[in-house]
């Protein structure tokens, strides 16, 4: 099918955003498979290579597709929207592909002021502290930093001198202690350490997130930033 367009109607690309949407809700294009290249799919919609993009772009934005450099177009694969009330390790639940692996190093020590003041410690309190890169396959999609208050290891029974209990608790267990958490997210764009974590160039923009987790006496006990490579990571919140 051919798309045109004349002044005052609607914009060529948006004809053929709706043509792949539907192609793609349909079936004809599968979730994690490959789209044909650019110049098939041009051919195939009637419009030009840079209308095309134009509608590509939309459908990256939209959380449809994920444009990867060197892999090609992949159909994303459609996520379920988390409650809201849903506490969760965002860094697994919201990567489009399952991790499946996470590289984690951490250390113990006292807490720097950023952490006293949000998780009300004191400078004689015990912090652990924990960086952790999340894998697809071999390829790095995100990268957190982690710091859980002493008090913590004791009520969750934590063994600290074996390190795959203390990965559960980083990765996983905090969460399913939490009662409620507090979220922002803004974009940010990659520093030394955060590039060198994620294996980009810095200035690289990133979308990231801090959740203050709190138990159920509403008393706050960890800290977790989260840093997503956009394309390996759909947000999605039912509130």
């Amino acid at each position: 099918m051919r798309y045109q367009s004349a002044n005052g109607k609607v914009p060529v690309y948006v004809g053929v955003y709706n043509a792949l949407y539907s192609d793609i809700m349909n079936g004809v294009y599968l979730e994690n498979e490959v789209l044909p290249g650019e110049t098939v799919l041009a051919e195939h919609y009637g419009v030009s290579r840079n209308t095309l993009r134009q509608a590509l772009a939309i459908l990256s934005e939209d959380g449809l597709i994920i444009r990867s450099q060197g892999k090609g177009t992949l159909v994303a694969p459609r996520g379920d929207f988390l409650p809201a009330d849903k506490i969760s390790n965002l860094m697994v639940t919201c990567s489009r592909k399952p991790v499946s692996k996470v590289d984690l190093q951490y250390n113990y020590g006292p807490p720097t002021d950023i952490a006293r003041s949000k998780l009300g410690l004191s400078r004689s309190d015990l912090i652990l502290a924990g960086d952790a890169v999340f894998k697809v396959g071999e390829d790095v999609v995100g990268y957190s930093f982690t710091q859980v208050s002493s008090p913590v290891f004791t009520e969750l029974g934590v063994d600290l001198g074996e390190a795959d209990s203390v990965e559960h608790l980083i990765i996983q267990q905090i969460f399913e202690h939490a009662d409620s958490w507090n979220l922002s997210i803004k974009l940010v764009f990659a520093n030394e350490m955060e590039a060198g974590f994620l294996e980009i160039e810095e200035a690289t923009p990133l979308l990231h997130m801090e959740a203050i987790l709190y138990n159920k006496a509403h008393q706050s006990f960890a800290r977790c930033k989260f840093y997503f490579l956009p394309d390996h990571y759909q947000l999605q919140f039912q509130v």
